[in-house]
């Protein structure tokens, strides 16, 4: 008799359009999966896991926030901010928090593999990067980074405060370079993103996802600068040429990344050279306090906003992206070099392509030179971590969904550990070519040849209570087989949908939702000119799709609440704003 494993059978396509998806499905009689889990038919489901964790088992999971120095969330200038005439200012007017102390490493992964003989930083810091000798794997080059990681953090060390020694951050931009700062002994760690740097949300996946997987609090810093060129109305240019009040990013870049950093689960939100910026004059005005810029002023509502709504829920991203320790991934201009020292494979290049298929077109930002790709609308939604494949198994298993990408340096052993993610109830999607991976083709008991013949965009196999689901790689990232599990994936798991192009990002709350929705689109800005609107407003409707029903829904504004139509939420979202909409469920009985 056949183990029930291997019980399937064939099932109708699902999806519409050209490329149609067919589930290879179990027989029902080995689902394992309880009648209130999902709804529908549960064969036609891509995800055997229940569908969405109760809020209070992923606040006591790996997904909890973090506080740091005994607050839950920060938002600083950037350092600088700590003269008489700043702690009086802030005293009087509240813009952000002071006194965050700690000492650290930043763009050391940039400054390794660029800044060589002395190269001054921007912060005039001098770097001796670059390997000693070429190295000759990858292993090679992971070492020789980390020990110029541990020089720059002994560096630092020497020069912290004593009361500065409590939290060592780490901060890396162009460089995906986050859980290895982790690894190496980070306290908190951050990621610079604005600046020339691609894609903030995935830089946010990674960030979120090392964080998660190291149990670490995270950062994001925001770099007004852009091009050669930065945000200041102070009439003495304080960065001289490539000052100005239309200079750098638009307003509109700096108050999206706040609240979508914020909503995204960061624990500190740094306004690099906020200190400056935030101010019209470093002269204060009669009250002894410092006249708010522009940038100040937009600063102070989003500061408001956080102190209004300190509960924003746990950040849901059910997909994890698992990809090799060994990565040495670069998403930035310029040669594509894993560690910068060696050429992408086909299976480096696939994560770079998933990049582009959660955040379409965001690669390209130093091409357009005109601030687009920076934000992007998402397909699915923002739901993804980046994780590493050495994950502890309970890091793992708190993702519904794993999706595997990038090269696999120990495949015996993450063959093993996939085979008890898949039987203890998760879902894991595999490309065809890794399907024939010889470990994982043994460990998963897939049959590359018969999954190649059947002639199927993609076909899923039960394991235990978990389901391997193998694709074709057989079109654009937005038309192809992938893009359609992924929106099964999240139709089944996230019970909200949003009409309308707009980046999107859901946090779980004890009583209901949060959705923050973001127009990204009909604003452009270069970088030394003011931004240009040439769309008008774009109507977002918020529909819930899970059990129960909406009880009230509002606006959150730094204001306060606005009320909503619980029955039908609908907002009009100008070009390069944010709104965050706030549902309250009813007891399910």
């Amino acid at each position: 008799m056949k183990n029930a494993d291997d019980k399937t059978f064939r099932r109708a396509a699902v999806a519409t359009g050209g490329n149609f998806v067919t589930i290879l499905a179990v027989a029902a009689a080995s689902l394992a999966l309880k009648p209130e889990a999902c709804s529908g038919d549960t064969q036609d489901r891509v995800v055997r896991s229940p569908p969405v964790s109760s809020y209070n088992k992923l606040a006591a999971g790996p997904w909890r926030q973090r506080p740091v120095q005994g607050k839950p969330f920060w938002f600083t200038l950037g350092g600088g901010d700590d003269s008489p005439v700043h702690l009086t200012t802030l005293k009087q007017r509240p813009i952000a928090d002071s006194h965050l102390a700690m000492y650290g490493v930043g763009e050391w992964a940039y400054s390794f593999h660029h800044l060589k003989n002395g190269q001054p930083d921007g912060a005039g810091y001098k770097h001796y990067g670059g390997y000693p000798q070429p190295p000759r794997t990858r292993t090679e080059a992971a070492e020789m980074v980390k020990a110029y990681f541990n020089r720059l953090a002994a560096d630092a060390r020497a020069k912290a405060k004593p009361e500065e020694l409590l939290l060592f951050n780490s901060i890396n931009g162009h460089y995906c370079y986050q859980h290895y700062a982790c690894e190496w002994g980070a306290d908190i760690v951050g990621s610079e993103v604005g600046e020339n740097i691609n894609s903030i949300q995935a830089h946010l996946a990674f960030t979120r996802g090392a964080a998660r997987q190291y149990g670490k609090p995270w950062l994001i810093d925001f770099s007004s600068w852009y091009g050669p060129s930065m945000y200041d109305e102070d009439p003495r240019k304080t960065w001289g040429e490539y000052s100005g009040p239309d200079r750098g990013h638009s307003l509109s870049l700096h108050r999206r990344t706040y609240y979508v950093a914020y909503l995204a689960g960061a624990d500190v939100v740094v306004a690099e050279g906020g200190w400056l910026n935030f101010f019209r004059s470093q002269q204060p005005g009669p009250d002894g306090t410092l006249p708010l810029s522009r940038l100040g002023e937009e600063g102070a509502r989003f500061y408001a906003f956080t102190k209004r709504y300190p509960d924003r829920g746990i950040p849901y991203t059910p997909v994890g992206l698992l990809i090799d320790p060994l990565h040495g991934i670069y998403p930035g201009f310029g040669e594509k070099l894993a560690w910068n020292a060696f050429p992408y494979t086909p299976a480096d290049q696939r994560i770079l392509d998933l990049w582009e298929t959660f955040f379409p077109n965001s690669l390209d930002v130093q091409v357009k030179r005109n601030e687009k790709g920076y934000f992007v609308a998402s397909p699915y939604g923002d739901i993804v971590d980046v994780i590493l494949n050495n994950a502890p198994d309970a890091i793992l298993a708190s993702y519904p969904v794993l999706l595997l990408a990038g090269e696999i340096t120990q495949d015996v052993l993450l063959a093993e550990r996939l085979r008890q993610y898949v039987r203890q109830g998760g879902t894991l999607l595999l490309s065809e070519a890794d399907a024939q991976r010889t470990a994982l083709a043994r460990a998963l008991k897939l049959k590359p040849d018969r999954l190649s013949a059947v002639g199927l965009a993609s076909v899923s196999v039960r394991r235990g209570r978990g389901a391997v689901v193998v694709y074709r790689e057989d079109g654009p990232a937005s038309a192809g087989a992938l893009a359609k599990l992924l929106a099964q994936v999240r139709d089944e798991l996230v019970p909200l949908r949003v009409s309308g192009e707009f980046e999107s990002l859901y946090n779980r709350t004890a009583d209901g939702w949060i959705v923050t929705l973001v127009n990204n689109e009909g604003i452009t800005k270069t970088y030394n000119e003011p931004p240009r609107v040439d769309v008008a407003p774009s109507m977002a409707a918020v529909r819930y799709t899970g059990p129960g029903r909406v009880r009230a829904a509002c606006l959150c504004t730094p204001e306060g609440d606005e009320r909503l139509d619980p029955a039908a939420v609908r907002l009009a979202i100008p070009p390069g704003e944010v709104r965050v909409v706030r549902l309250i469920l009813a007891p399910v009985k």
